[in-house]
């Protein structure tokens, strides 16, 4: 559906161009496109009770924060001080559109549903809720929200109330010409004030040309998870063979680079940011590269999971894992001036050979007798596997791992 945008400023930065606009709420829910919410900058709908209060400020046509979209050439005409959009992306104000088409829906479902408003009323909230949760629940609402309308339509009229939308207008910044990266910048600018963008998150988004990459060359065995879909935490707990999580594999290519575990921090999201290029830290990732890698992972992972079923499934699921692994593969492949997809096929051919080198159970009780309040344990998880992967490439042959040297355990 075609949105119209009436145009009130604008501003050219050089290429981006963005213009302040107004634009009918109801037009504006109206025309969202049925995956709205799957834009891959944008995080999941998070639990807000400001926002969830968003509805007042509807029913009595307040002001909402401007919206910011990005529209894509092609995709709108501009006519004198008009734009007609036939597709947008939401840059910033996910949340606050969500609640919005909530709104909307549960308006329309009053008007349905409410024969008398005053009566509605005096049920008390649990009578109400066992009313109407259900179908409210359809459309992701809740009976406060419903309330707030029927109190509204009570008080001043199913005219007024649908006015709400269609007599409402809400202020956006639109930007054309804008660059992938510049999107994802844009979007942690806006976001920076408001309640943190998980750091893993924010990695996704700087990387997001790898994903595409990784979706084209992915098979049958591999597949790729989002944060937005589910924790990195969570998803190291529940993973299945062949399941890779997206910030695990970028923290592991940045390690593989670095030739040492890397750490997804506020500070590394800093210094990706703040590098001009548009690789950033991943500029040497080839294609044939990155297809071995992946390789390298679907085979390693079978084979550990092969040998050691839960531990291993677990095990390979976490980023401290990859991230100690692929450190080390990094390292030892500077420091034998090896290619790096040389050093990983040694490292496959060594475990293939002596699955048992790896030693999972001894890992997982040397890692649980650690005093925590003594340790970060993400760290010397990470630097425990980097200097047991170190070992493992380095030795002519090699020997069982010893995980109490490795974590710095003296035996008992």
């Amino acid at each position: 559906m075609t949105i119209v945008a009436d145009i009130l400023d604008e501003r050219n930065e050089g290429g981006p161009q963005c213009f302040l606009s107004k634009i009918s709420l109801d037009a504006y829910v109206d025309g969202l496109p049925n995956n709205y919410r799957e834009y891959d900058v944008q995080r999941e709908i998070v639990t807000n009770v400001y926002l969830d209060r968003l509805v007042d400020t509807v029913l009595n046509r307040r002001h909402i924060p401007p919206i910011v979209l990005v529209i894509e050439e092609g995709a709108f005409r501009r006519h004198d001080s008009r734009l007609e959009i036939d597709r947008f992306k939401i840059l910033d104000g996910l949340q606050r559109t969500f609640r919005l088409d909530v709104i909307r829906r549960t308006i329309q479902f009053c008007v349905d549903n409410v024969d008398n408003s005053a009566e509605l009323l005096e049920l008390n909230r649990y009578t109400f809720s066992r009313r109407f949760s259900a179908g409210l629940r359809e459309f992701d609402s809740n009976t406060n929200i419903l309330r707030a309308v029927v109190q509204f339509l009570d008080t001043e009229g199913e005219e007024a109330l649908t006015r709400a939308f269609t007599g409402n207008s809400q202020w956006f910044e639109i930007w054309a010409n804008l660059s992938p990266r510049q999107e994802v910048q844009k979007m942690l600018t806006l976001n920076a004030g408001h309640k943190a963008v998980k750091t893993r998150h924010q990695l996704e988004l700087l990387f997001l040309n790898l994903l595409e990459q990784l979706q084209r060359e992915a098979g049958e065995e591999f597949t790729i998870r989002r944060e937005k879909e589910i924790s990195s935490t969570q998803f190291s707990k529940t993973r299945e063979a062949g399941a890779f999580h997206f910030a695990h594999i970028i923290s592991a290519l940045l390690s593989l680079g670095a030739g040492t575990p890397v750490i997804p921090s506020t500070a590394l999201i800093q210094n990706i940011q703040n590098d001009d290029r548009d690789e950033g830290d991943l500029e040497f990732v080839t294609p044939e590269l990155l297809a071995e890698v992946m390789r390298f992972l679907v085979r390693v992972d079978r084979l550990v999971v092969e040998h050691y079923p839960e531990r291993g499934r677990i095990w390979f699921g976490r980023e401290v894992t990859l991230a100690g692994l692929f450190g080390a593969i990094g390292f030892v492949a500077d420091e034998r001036q090896e290619d790096l997809i040389r050093t990983m096929e040694r490292l496959q051919h060594i475990l293939e050979a002596q699955p048992d080198l790896l030693r999972l159970a001894s890992f997982e009780d040397t890692r649980n007798s650690l005093d925590l309040s003594k340790v970060n344990i993400g760290s010397v998880n990470r630097t425990a596997v980097f200097s047991a992967f170190k070992y493992i490439l380095a030795d002519l042959e090699p020997q069982p791992i010893n995980w109490q040297d490795m974590f710095g355990v003296s035996e008992s």
